[in-house]
């Protein structure tokens, strides 16, 4: 579907593509235009204020990416087009969809873990490590603010603009398996950029993360709310948080 109010040639031209490659074309972009507007966003952040503590930066860089940036990309994508936030799912889920938010979380945490024994301890395999780490142990508190903005922000902006935008805009033209695979995808790649190490590295770790992104993407398509992924993604990540904390906290 073209974006309202497009002038009449580039719509006409844009029905001549077909609707699988141009949800393959349109999903992607999303992400990235996201992840690029919050990247410049942090870069504009950093010009103005250099001497920023950790503490500080850490939480404007989540406000500007997750929340301006996917936020802003998701709203301005669904104004566009005319959808409403039905498009997405944005509603209080009954308590079928909190039960599965709550086995969401247990079975992203679960397979996470697994994954990491597998990887790490059978395979002797190194994962790249996410900046967040290096940040936290700089200053501990890091993780304490990361574990409360993944469930304010974090979670909810990631699954605003990869769920409830890019999969449901791969839907219109995918079969519900295709769909959630794809989406699967550009999620666990777009984390690639916030990951230092080397390639090997961050190309394990991004599969790493298809398992808790497989998790949220089939809760979103069993229950059409993009609250229930976002509570499960929330809880996900603030769990992680808080050991990473304790694990600095404790030594």
């Amino acid at each position: 579907m073209s974006p309202a109010g497009a002038p009449p040639g580039l719509a006409a031209a844009a029905s001549r593509v077909p609707a699988p490659l141009r949800a393959l074309l349109v999903a992607p972009a999303l992400a990235a235009v996201g992840l690029g507007g919050g990247s410049l966003l942090i870069v504009a952040l950093l010009a103005v204020a250099p001497d920023l503590a950790v503490l500080p930066e850490t939480v404007l860089r989540v406000l500007l990416l997750q929340g301006l940036s996917f936020g802003g990309v998701s709203a301005l994508y669904l104004g566009a087009r005319g959808l409403p936030r039905e498009y997405v799912g944005v509603s209080v889920p009954d308590l079928e969809g909190w039960l599965h938010a709550a086995a969401g979380y247990v079975l992203a945490l679960v397979g996470a873990f697994t994954m990491v024994v597998v990887v790490v301890f059978f395979l002797g395999l190194t994962p790249a490590e996410n900046r967040a780490a290096a940040l936290g142990r700089r200053d501990p508190r890091v993780f304490l603010a990361l574990a409360v903005l993944a469930v304010a922000v974090i979670a909810p902006g990631e699954e605003l603009l990869f769920r409830g935008v890019v999969q449901s805009r791969l839907r219109e033209a995918f079969s519900a398996p295709l769909g959630v695979a794809l989406a699967t995808v550009i999620f666990a790649v777009a984390h690639a950029p916030a990951l230092a190490g080397p390639t090997s590295g961050v190309a394990l770790t991004v599969t790493l993360l298809f398992v808790p992104a497989l998790v949220f993407a089939i809760i979103y398509e069993r229950t059409g709310t993009v609250v229930v992924p976002a509570a499960a993604h929330g809880a996900y990540n603030a769990t992680l948080f808080g050991i990473a904390y304790l694990s600095v906290a404790v030594g």
